[in-house]
């Protein structure tokens, strides 16, 4: 025993780092998880107070021997698998395969850099294995397997076709159909706004109407648009009160993973999955710090660095007097990590060059412009009276606003990417205007316009909002979507989420048999349920039981109901080409097809042409 070992879960980070650490050292890597609960069984004794059976992973088989030899040849071992639930229960499972004899020193050790400075100043401060990671990560485990495995079967039954049930993939959908219904009931309402087109001097600009009896108007109907017209044909304009003032933008923080995310939907068009596997590359090539965070917080060492670049590069009014602190936006953040920034500031985007370069000049940029001077705007809000005779207002008003950027400050390395979804800003250009200033009217601009709609989720909105209920956490964001839409719950169309004909059946159902186990409010509270085991406030067996208590009256309510709800199969009228039973029209996760009536005894399967989606069909409304 000659060397110490290191384990990592990539093998790219585990050359990486074992050129770091040179000789007297062994570095592994454990390929991610080596151990789960089995796939062809529930694995979880829940007689035995739940306890999971678990066996290692066939395709980590020569994984897990490699790794067995290399510990026991090993002086001592060193744990840095990643620094998430994920990562610690790795850590655990190899050593429970390991059984180390009690002389065998064991560290477990985290950075969130793969860099020199990090990887040796983490070696340098060992702590123990955090068991109680361990065991919210289990107890999420077991969970998500229970309600996997035995909710599954029942919706394929009730349903007839092929359907899957996911405790956190599930609310996900719902939340995609639900607003999917919010559209179709949709009833857009028209309201009109009303614009004066004005004259100062030989300047022409337009004032919107604000209010009518000290009311503020926001909207109109068409009557009251002629009547104000009307009205005002006769009368006089002059400016009213000129306000001025400054308006001071700050820097968002460094981004967090959904942030990160969304950002990359929407300048870069990446998926969160694909923005996910890039950011793993450049973490594990030492670019980016460790990209599943949902803390904003940021070394001291990175923000000096950060500070002396921005006074380099950008001159000292760049560079704020104190260093930013910024807050977790997200009320259920751990904070346990830094926000996702580049190792090394003096790395600029151009020195990053093929596929995912846009991604780390978004990281770069969003990093830098966090620790920069907020932006600066003067601000002139000018005020349009009208009434039969100068200085005699009539009971309403008009009014524009302007804003003039007068210091850059974080705009001059970063800009958030526009959001679709958002109204765009209107900034008008103002003459110079002083209080009582006669105003010529050159005429009306009236608009039309009509309420919308809930936009369908994108992508990147559906992680805003997953986030926003405290649906998952920075792991499993990419996930969620792509577990849908694999599974063929949900389409693509336009960058837009729309839910398929056996994403809204899917959803139907578990809503009607499951009301809350699926629901936003409780998958958050059991998000936060798990929290509070990661932070040991609570036990494993306690949660494992409050759960099971609630669900399995659920479970067994739903099973008694299948015979009553089973939908009745449609004959097609021919006869199955393999056993002569009779062919009917069966439901599965790509839509409709044709299937034998004696499945599972005949498997005989052929295409049908997919039908529309029904929103208000049969179905208990989401």
């Amino acid at each position: 025993m000659t060397c110490r070992l290191l384990l990592v879960e990539s093998p790219a980070k585990q050359k990486r780092i074992a050129a770091i650490l040179g000789q007297g050292w062994r570095v592994e890597a454990t390929r991610g998880h080596v151990r789960d609960l089995p796939q062809d069984s529930l694995g979880v004794e829940v007689d035995q107070d739940f306890r999971p059976q678990y066996e290692v992973l066939p395709r980590q088989a020569n994984t897990v021997k490699r790794l067995l030899k290399a510990i026991r040849e090993a002086e001592s071992v060193f744990v840095a698998t990643d620094l998430d639930r994920e990562g610690e229960a790795i850590a655990w499972h190899v050593l429970q395969l390991a059984d180390l004899p009690p002389d065998k020193p064991v560290y477990r050790v985290a950075f969130t850099a793969i860099t020199e400075s990090a990887v040796k100043a983490a070696i340098a401060a060992p702590r123990p294995l955090d068991v109680s990671l361990v065991e919210a990560q289990q107890t999420r485990r077991i969970i998500d397997r229970l309600v996997g495995y035995l909710v599954s079967p029942l919706v394929c039954r009730a349903l007839d076709g092929s359907y899957s049930a996911g405790r956190v993939q599930s609310a996900c959908l719902r939340l995609v159909v639900e607003r999917e219904r919010q559209i179709a009931d949709f009833t857009p309402e028209t309201y009109w706004t009303l614009d004066a087109r004005l004259m100062a001097d030989s300047a022409e600009f337009t004032a919107r109407l604000y209010s009518v009896k000290g009311q503020r108007i926001e909207r109109l109907s068409g009557d009251q648009v002629a009547a104000l017209t009307g009205g005002l044909k006769e009368a006089v304009f002059w400016v009213g009160k000129v306000e001025h003032g400054e308006q001071v933008r700050h820097p968002a923080p460094p981004f967090t993973t959904s942030a990160m995310q969304q950002a990359a939907s929407q300048a870069l068009g990446l998926s969160p999955e694909r923005t996910m596997q890039i950011a793993q590359r450049f973490y594990e090539a030492g670019h980016i710090t460790y990209h599943r965070t949902d803390g904003a917080d940021v070394a001291p060492e990175a923000q000096d660095a950060a500070r002396r670049f921005i006074a380099q590069t950008c001159g000292g009014d760049y560079v704020p007097n104190e260093p930013p602190v910024y807050q977790a936006k997200a009320r259920h953040a751990q904070e346990a990590h830094e926000a996702i920034r580049p190792t090394d500031v003096m790395r600029p985007p151009q020195d990053i060059e093929g596929d995912g370069a846009g991604l780390y000049a978004l990281i770069w940029r969003r990093f830098v412009a966090s620790q920069m001077a907020p932006a600066r705007y003067v601000v002139q809000t000018v005020e349009v009276l009208a009434g039969k005779t100068h200085g005699l207002p009539y009971p309403l008003s008009f009014r524009v606003k302007s804003r003039t950027l007068v210091f850059d400050g974080f705009l001059k390395v970063y800009q958030d990417p526009p959001d679709p979804d958002a109204e765009p800003e209107e900034n008008p250009v103002l003459p110079l205007l002083s209080e009582g200033a006669a105003l010529r009217l050159m005429g009306w601009l009236p608009v039309e316009r009509q309420t919308q709609a809930p936009p369908r989720f994108t992508e990147a909105s559906l992680v805003r909002e997953l986030e926003k209920l405290g649906i998952g956490r920075p792991s499993t964001y990419a996930s969620m979507a792509q577990t849908l839409k694999q599974r063929g719950y949900v389409t693509l169309k336009s960058k837009r989420l729309v839910p398929s004909e056996s994403g809204v059946a899917l959803c139907d159902y578990l809503t009607a048999h499951f009301p809350d186990l699926f629901a936003a409010g409780y998958t958050a509270h059991l998000e936060n349920t798990l929290d509070a085991v990661a932070g040991g406030q609570m036990a494993r067996l306690e949660v494992l039981r409050a759960f099971w208590a609630d669900f399995t009256p659920q479970l067994q309510a739903a099973g008694q109901a299948i015979q009553v709800t089973k939908p009745q199969l449609t004959l097609t009228g021919e006869t199955c080409p393999v056993c002569g039973g009779d062919l009917v029209e069966r439901s599965g996760k790509h839509g409709k097809f044709t299937g034998c009536a004696n499945y599972p005894d005949c498997g005989y399967t052929r295409g049908l042409e997919r039908k529309p989606v029904t929103l208000h069909g049969a179905g208990v409304r989401g």
